[in-house]
């Protein structure tokens, strides 16, 4: 059979659409897929959008003490009374966490500092000797010098979280290390608090509680330059050289407008001392002590006879609870501290 042109012309077009018709079909699922994972891919970035967001206001919340956010959570955070041993690890905290405070420590700054796990007694001077100028043939007075003690004890300072399972695989940081520095900044100003202001019930004895310091009440009724050296002098010389000063926010204004007579300011508060000696502020001392609400007191005391016995550092330990789907993380510490020598301190009373 001869083939013309025209007939090779039809039957190449004739195979090219039945080609083509064979693969349409097979075009439409690749278009109809892929469009499909374009649907999906923009879902996806959507939903993690939103994921993110939900995270960041629930951090958000936690920080502003909201606890009513976590009922939006699919996974609740649920106090379990089981116990799990599985999986334990113990993490000592970095020092960045520890700097990233809210309260600026000033006591254990300046205080003694030691590490000793278990009860410890300081012995110290109790009674002391006294001399006597005695006649021939006199009999001495006898002395009877006692020793006394301190007591520090193990106190365990601590903070607990429950976190959500869902919260940790969809934060897009790092949540566990967030919650930690919440917690060792708890610590450090609840430890703070304990050695300004504590009163020595399964907590430190603080400086504002200790027995036997020197009390030099304010004579007038507005603080004066005077006060401040009765303050000063009312401990013995061999104890001055190395006190400071701690004392509230209200004290630290009455003291920087005090005027001479020349009506100039007697205190220049870019030095940070007072009377050549080194001053804190503390928000543990109150500003509305005693009868009216303007009194407040001022501190002058050695900080060497502060002391502080750390049992066990600052640590954390993070534990799955798998029964609830939750992770449990722990951090706490424990210490003791007191001020060991009375005579070393004296407090400005009735500041106003």
């Amino acid at each position: 059979m001869e083939i013309t042109e025209e007939k090779l012309e039809g039957m190449m077009k004739d195979s090219a659409q039945k080609a083509l018709e064979a693969v349409i079909p097979e075009l439409k699922n690749e278009l109809k897929n892929e469009l499909k994972e374009k649907i999906q891919i923009e879902t996806d970035e959507v939903k993690k959008e939103e994921s993110i967001q939900e995270v960041k206001d629930f951090l958000i919340a936690l920080e502003k003490g909201d606890k009513s956010f976590l009922e939006k959570f699919e996974a609740k955070a649920v106090d379990s009374t089981s116990s799990s041993f599985g999986y334990t690890i113990p993490t000592e905290l970095a020092s960045r966490i520890l700097e990233e405070k809210d309260k600026i420590p000033k006591m254990r700054k300046n205080a003694f500092v030691f590490q000793h796990a278990g009860p410890f007694q300081l012995p110290k001077e109790g009674t002391g000797v006294t001399s006597y100028w005695v006649g021939e043939n006199t009999l001495i007075t006898a002395s009877e010098p006692t020793i006394d003690k301190e007591d520090l004890a193990d106190y365990y300072l601590a903070t607990r979280v429950l976190m959500p399972r869902q919260l940790l695989r969809t934060s897009a940081y790092n949540v566990t290390e967030f919650i930690a520095r919440l917690c060792s900044r708890s610590l450090i100003g609840t430890e703070e608090t304990a050695f300004t202001a504590g009163d020595g019930s399964s907590k430190p004895l603080g400086l504002r509680q200790t027995v036997g310091i020197t009390d030099v009440p304010q004579v007038g009724t507005d603080l004066a330059y005077d006060d401040l050296i009765n303050l000063i002098y009312s401990i013995a010389e061999q104890y001055r050289d190395n006190c400071i000063f701690i004392l509230s926010t209200a004290a630290i204004k009455l003291l920087m407008k005090l005027k001479d007579n020349n009506g100039l300011p007697i205190f220049d508060p870019s030095n940070k001392r007072l009377m050549g000696y080194p001053y804190f502020e503390s928000v543990d001392i109150p500003s509305n002590l005693g009868v009216g609400t303007d009194e407040t007191e001022i501190h002058f005391f050695d900080p060497f006879y502060y002391w502080i016995k750390d049992s066990e550092n600052m640590f954390m330990e993070v534990d799955k609870i798998i029964s609830y789907l939750q992770t449990e993380l722990v951090i706490a510490e424990a210490t003791d501290g007191a001020y060991i020598l009375p005579e070393a301190a004296a407090k400005l009373s009735a500041v106003k």
